[in-house]
């Protein structure tokens, strides 16, 4: 197989074109601008190889420190500027500077392509023979190291993603290096990292194994191996077979997680462009690529942002950044927008181009000239159910308001499927909201995973809005949907688990930081989560079988200040114990006194919780860390110790003042009597709402008769 350019000279040619436009005058000034601050701001290849990315993070803020290129054993905190030095900061910071080096050298490189620059090119060179020099000497490094070590990066994962921008950069300048320096630069450097990834290659299913197989095959493009291309796609564990088992029928990587979702597809669509001048490996026709672009658009908030789900940064979204180490979202969209006639993506890219610039290097090398100009309302989605994922999305708009856009939409994610391997969190039927424009109730998703914060309340059931049994965090599991139904007066969202009964296997399933004891705690417990979103309040119902007497505490965060709850009602300091309850501060408690009303109130928004309870149902509040973890959260729990109990409540997101008035609860006794109702009453009209557990249970005549403006009724039955 002989040599064959990644981008060609005639690609090349309209790619200098279309820089010359001023849609692209963006990507041309970032371009440019990140290699005037490479040479501000220089490093140099490293004697010693990279630490743990990971480590680089603030113990108490769980930020991300600062990497500056000329302060290798200092590192600060951007939130109250205090200092680190030593292991394992330094080492960490070594991670940043090959990923700068690598990074570099290819913005040089492509700039140089475009404007000839010789002091671009050079430096390119150097970087590239700088690390071909120091490869073989990082084998012998005696710091500490994973299993899974990389040479010049820490892991094999860090191995791969380092060394895919140095093969573009050798291909861009290879045709001015003299055979002895691309001699030097492909058998020190780019054969050897690939030989040493396919000797450490995950062998499974995982996004280690996507950017393992992205790495080979972009060497093996690079260099013209057969042998490496036919390992990294057609492999035992290459290409197709990461697509086939890996991506689930909804589009969605099996991991749960938006930004190792987006981080995996990094890797699927960099084997793509590098076997696209390649007929005989070409993939952009394989229709994977087309559905994981579409899934994550079908679950997004409003604005654009994603649910931080599973291990999932929070900051994750289709406007802008969507996950560490790889372009911003925008850039993802332009390859998808270029290659497949899908119309979503146009529209993903006109919102996104409304909150900032199009200065991707991909909108630049792949985009097309012209795009849509959308619409002002933005993108507006359907409610949807992503079965294989196990993700319900509902998404509603407030009565009186024809218009659908961001500032107005209520959306509820109802998530109940697979554990998602590794990344897995245990929370099964767990709730995240979205409305009136915020994040209201949202899923923290991680920060960094060098810090106690990650193990000891991230990953915990109690950081997240479900139930909670004897203090202890759920096992890996996997619910099922019972119905789902995005049309009608209200829509519906209903799922449930029975652990040691469903299916609790999976790709790669256990959990991190769950208490051995826990699986013992769940064994036989049946759960199930009714959500009945209509307008701009929603219905939930949470119902436990233990199958013999359990704490359960019913768990729910919001972000702002939880109002004081009245005079009078007697407050108390408390305590509880569990697996990240230590994390909640000032914990209080107050005995249920019939019903209860909880207002949140976050600038200008906030959210009313209207909780039918029972004499059996104190109530606890205290702040929690949100994410950042200094952005704290008011978190209450509801706790039973009952072998069985039902948790009804209505839940009203409002913005400057809420619509509802009051909730009148008529009855709640779904696990005795078998039914609950309840009459919402709004500023204009009231609503009157029942619940029963079966189609077979008998309500009272008298309900029949309450006044209402419109009837609603559901059945629990399966």
């Amino acid at each position: 197989m002989t040599n064959t350019s990644l981008i060609s000279e005639e690609q090349w040619s309209r790619i200098r074109s279309k820089a010359g436009l001023p849609q692209f005058a963006a990507a041309v000034g970032l371009l440019r601008g990140e290699v005037e601050d490479f040479f501000a701001r220089p490093v140099d290849v490293q004697a010693l190889p990279g630490g743990y990315y990971h480590d680089y993070f603030c113990p108490q803020h769980a930020v991300q420190l600062v990497f500056e290129p000329d302060s290798p054993t200092v590192h600060r905190c951007p939130v109250d500027g205090a200092t680190f030095s030593g292991e394992p900061f330094d080492s960490a910071w070594r991670w940043s500077v090959n990923n700068r080096l690598a990074e570099s050298a290819l913005r040089m490189a492509v700039l140089w392509k475009l404007e000839g620059e010789e002091r671009n090119r050079q430096s390119v060179q150097e970087i590239l023979l700088g690390y071909a020099d120091a490869y073989e000497g990082y084998k012998a490094y005696e710091g500490w190291r994973p299993d899974n070590h990389g040479v010049a990066q820490f892991s094999t994962l860090d191995e791969a993603v380092w060394s895919i921008p140095l093969a573009w950069s050798y291909d861009l300048i290879r045709s001015t290096l003299g055979e002895a320096e691309q001699k030097e630069i492909v058998d020190k450097l780019l054969r050897p990292a690939a030989e040493f990834l396919i000797a450490r290659h995950f062998g499974g299913i995982h996004n280690f194994a996507c950017w393992h197989n992205a790495a080979i095959g972009t060497i093996g493009a690079v260099t013209g191996s057969e042998a490496l291309l036919a390992f990294a796609i057609d492999g035992e564990y290459g290409f197709h077979t990461q697509a086939r088992e890996g991506i689930l029928a909804d589009g969605l990587w099996f991991e749960g997680s938006f930004s190792y979702h987006f981080y995996t597809v990094a890797a699927l669509l960099l084997l793509a462009k590098a076997t696209a001048n390649l007929p005989a490996w070409d993939l952009r026709e394989h229709p994977a690529l087309a559905a994981v672009l579409r899934a994550p658009v079908l679950c997004a908030y409003p604005d654009g942002s994603l649910p931080a789900t599973n291990d999932c940064w929070y900051f994750t979204g289709l406007n802008d950044d969507c996950c560490h180490g790889v372009p911003k979202a925008p850039a993802f969209y332009e390859i998808g927008n270029a290659w497949f006639d899908e119309p979503l993506f146009g529209k993903v890219l006109a919102r996104a181009y409304r909150h900032g610039p199009r200065e991707s290097l991909d909108a630049l090398l792949y985009g097309d000239t012209e795009l849509e100009s959308g619409s002002e309302e933005g993108v507006t989605l359907p409610s949807v159910q992503m079965p294989a994922s196990g993700y319900a999305v509902l998404r509603t708009q407030p009565e009186g308001e024809a218009l659908r856009s961001e500032a107005n939409e209520q959306y509820v994610l109802l998530k109940y499927g697979v554990h998602g391997g590794g990344h897995g969190h245990p929370d099964k039927l767990g709730l995240t909201v979205y409305a009136r424009g915020e994040r209201q109730a949202p899923d923290l998703g991680t920060p960094g995973y060098g810090i106690d914060l990650f193990q000891g309340w991230y990953r915990q059931t109690v950081s997240h809005n479900t139930v909670v049994l004897d203090g202890k965090s759920q096992p890996a599991g996997t619910g099922r949907s019972i119905a789902f139904r995005a049309d009608g007066p209200f829509q519906v969202a209903d799922a449930a688990i029975r652990w040691g009964e469903d299916d609790v296997g999976g790709i790669d399933a256990p959990t991190y930081g769950v208490d051995e004891e826990a699986p013992e705690v769940y064994d036989g417990v049946a759960m199930r989560r009714a959500v009945l979103a209509r307008g701009d309040y929603f219905v939930d119902i949470f119902m436990v079988d233990a199958e013999g007497e359990r704490r359960i505490d019913w768990i729910f965060r919001n972000r702002g200040v939880l109002a004081p709850l009245g005079d009078g009602v007697p407050i108390v300091p408390a305590e509880l114990k569990g697996d990240g309850y230590e994390y909640i501060d000032n914990l209080s408690t107050r005995p249920a006194l019939g019903n209860i009303v909880l207002d949140w109130q976050f600038g200008t928004t906030g959210m009313k919780v209207f909780m039918a309870e029972t004499d059996e149902t104190p109530l606890y509040a205290g702040p929690a860390p949100g994410n950042p973890a200094e952005d704290v959260q008011d978190l209450i729990v509801r706790q039973r110790n009952a072998s069985r109990a039902a948790f009804v409540s209505v839940f009203h997101p409002y913005k400057d003042s809420p619509r509802i008035v009051s909730v009148t609860w008529h009855g709640s006794d779904l696990i005795g009597a078998g039914w609950a109702a309840c009459t919402v009453e709004g500023s204009d009209e009231s609503e009157l709402w029942i619940v029963r557990s079966g189609p077979e249970v008998e309500i009272p005549a008298w309900l029949g008769d309450l006044p209402a403006s419109n009837r609603f009724e559901y059945s629990l039955e399966e």
